[in-house]
């Protein structure tokens, strides 16, 4: 599981779950968003295709990317981040994520961020193959 962890909160998390990965080209995969804070948890379900997934990844991995401006939207199923430089010296960013009609904040550094991004790459290879028989 991928997880993000609040920089001043321990009790506040966003993790992320492949529940499968279809290669194929033009397809894609699925996932679980579990937000958790103040000991409540809100659970989304995301399908998403390759390319968005891909794209998410690379700007995670190269965070913070400029070609998005602070704002990582796309077509597919609600799952978007926006961000601002909170801490130059720190280099501490405030995270909105927007998922299911809801909106969670998180205080994370770039290097949590990038690491969130190679965790994603390590459950994307192991996420389940989606069999379509």
């Amino acid at each position: 599981m991928a997880k993000l962890q609040d920089y001043y909160k321990n009790d506040k998390s966003l993790n992320i779950e492949f529940v499968y990965r279809d290669k194929r080209p033009d397809q894609g995969c699925k996932f679980i968003v579990t937000i958790t804070e103040n000991r409540s948890i809100v659970v989304s379900e995301v399908g998403w295709t390759d390319f968005t997934l891909n794209k998410f990844v690379e700007m995670l991995n190269n965070f913070p990317m400029d070609l998005y401006n602070g704002y990582f939207s796309h077509y597919d199923e609600s799952f978007e981040w926006k961000w601002i430089e909170q801490s130059d010296h720190e280099q501490l960013f405030l995270i909105t994520v927007f998922t299911a009609g809801d909106e969670f904040s998180y205080t994370s550094s770039i290097q949590e961020i990038r690491a969130l991004g190679a965790a994603i790459l390590e459950e994307i290879n192991y996420a389940p193959h989606f069999d379509s028989k």
